[in-house]
């Protein structure tokens, strides 16, 4: 009889349970990789929201700095024309009082010629009374345009205010309350560096445009008549903004003059002054000389004291007709204490320290903008949502956090800082014209632009010890 083998199989209690620690293991890493990537996708999306709030607010908050330049480029051209009417105005009242001298020297030489004589001396007495008018009038228009220039240096001054740091961390905290109200914004930078306000001596610049945007008529009105090689009628007319025949930001004058030159020796000799016919000067200062630039002789500066004033420094158009220029502070002046001067306005700041040494004739300025989640429980992580405990439970590390610790960002869950540029750009056209960047041409705008780590670093570490503004961002709720 063949052996018969059984096989003896352990009992089955002994199976039961090895399956389920291995089960429970897989369910702890599932269950933390599900908090792991919830609260990775609540805090990716944070970050996203954040930084599109915080582009938003740089480019806002960079848009308002192109807008505050744009309006110095148009109230400095509105300055301009109003100085311009200004100088217009001189030259009319220079020219109306030059007729009516002229109507009445005509009139004391045909007096006695019948009905002409009496003809013109009506014409001579409406001529005085419509100058007379005239000068009431300008008088006015001169005080009121003064005054208005004012408004817009005073205009230019109560912009520049808003572009400060204070002022930005106001504008880019409001857009960025739009998105979400915990996102709180912060602008490190104090103040704009890349304009400054010229005033007294600083002046030179705005005096240049005012005097080049003059109409020819008003620069230089100078014209000759040559009668039969014997005579000459030399009339002269300029309108200027000088004092003592130098150049001054705070006094126009304008004059007339005509005068009947004759040869002193026959054919061959030279012209000389013969018959003062006409004459006439304007002065607009806020501190009046009360007579025209003197062509020689002691005069009196702004400041009280005498110089020797020599006939050298006189310009050429004066001097042709010598006797009749000095004949205006004689009889034919008028003068204006209504014109204040050229105002002070805001131009480039050319310094070395406002301008990047590459940017060149093109300078640019930026806007950094800092962006913050102020709490943690803003951002619904598991942490923050109580899911998971003990050993499940994932607790917020944000990567931001080790280089906010020394600051006073550090309470921060979450910061992102973007940068706005102002750039000068002439807008494409037809001449396709080179402009050079300035505050008298309104093509300031505005992009945003990358932000370097280091750059990063330090607007961090500039909003760490941010004083006042920080302290807006720290108390908001």
């Amino acid at each position: 009889m063949k052996p018969r083998f059984r096989h003896a199989h352990p009992p089955a209690h002994r199976q039961k349970g090895q399956a389920l620690v291995l089960g429970m293991f897989i369910l702890v890493i599932v269950a933390m990789l599900t908090f792991f990537q919830f609260s990775t996708g609540q805090v990716t999306t944070a970050r996203m929201r954040l930084v599109n709030a915080t582009d938003a607010a740089a480019y806002s908050a960079g848009l308002w700095r192109a807008r505050v330049f744009n309006y110095y480029a148009y109230s400095n051209r509105a300055i301009i024309f109003n100085e311009v009417a200004i100088a217009q105005t001189a030259t009319l009242l220079s020219y109306t009082g030059f007729l009516t001298q002229v109507v009445k020297t005509v009139d004391n030489k045909t007096w006695w010629i019948p009905y002409w004589g009496q003809f013109i001396k009506e014409v001579s007495e409406m001529a005085e009374a419509a100058n007379q008018a005239l000068q009431l009038i300008s008088s006015v228009e001169v005080g009121a345009r003064g005054l208005y220039v004012k408004a817009l240096s005073a205009g230019q001054t109560a912009m520049n205010a808003t572009t400060n740091g204070w002022f930005m961390t106001q504008l880019a905290t409001e857009v960025m309350n739009k998105a979400d109200a915990s996102f709180h914004a912060f602008v490190p930078e104090p103040n704009e560096r890349l304009s400054v306000q010229r005033k007294g001596d600083d002046r030179g610049r705005l005096r240049e445009v005012v005097t080049g945007s003059l109409d020819d008529y008003s620069k230089n009105r100078s014209s000759t008549l040559n009668l039969f090689n014997m005579l000459r009628v030399e009339w002269r007319g300029q309108t200027e903004m000088i004092r003592d025949h130098e150049a001054s930001m705070d006094r126009w004058q304008a004059y007339d003059t005509l005068s009947i030159h004759e040869r002193k020796h026959g054919l061959f000799g030279g012209m000389r002054e013969r018959k003062p016919i006409g004459w006439s000067g304007v002065e607009l200062a806020a501190n009046p000389k009360n007579g025209m630039d003197a062509l020689q002789g002691w005069t009196w500066t702004e400041e009280g004291r005498p110089v020797w004033q020599p006939a050298s420094n006189a310009s050429g158009e004066k001097t042709t007709n010598a006797r009749a220029y000095r004949e205006i502070s004689r009889s034919r002046f008028w003068s204006s204490r209504a014109y204040s001067g050229l105002p002070g306005v805001r131009e480039l700041n050319l310094s070395r320290d406002a301008l990047n040494a590459e940017a060149g004739r093109f300078p640019t300025d930026s806007v950094v903008v800092i962006g913050a989640i102020r709490k943690n429980n803003t951002i619904n992580t598991a942490d923050q949502a109580k899911i998971g405990a003990g050993r499940l439970k994932l607790k917020d590390n944000f990567a931001d956090m080790p280089a906010l610790r020394a600051t006073n960002l550090g309470h921060a869950s979450m910061v992102a800082v973007s940068r706005s540029r102002i750039y000068f750009r002439r807008p494409p056209g037809a001449d396709s014209r080179l402009e050079y960047a300035s505050m008298y041409s309104p093509y300031w705008q505005v992009r945003l632009d990358e932000v370097s780590d280091a750059e990063r670093a330090d607007a961090i570490a500039t909003g760490g010890h941010g004083g006042a503004a920080l302290r807006v961002l720290n108390g908001a709720s």
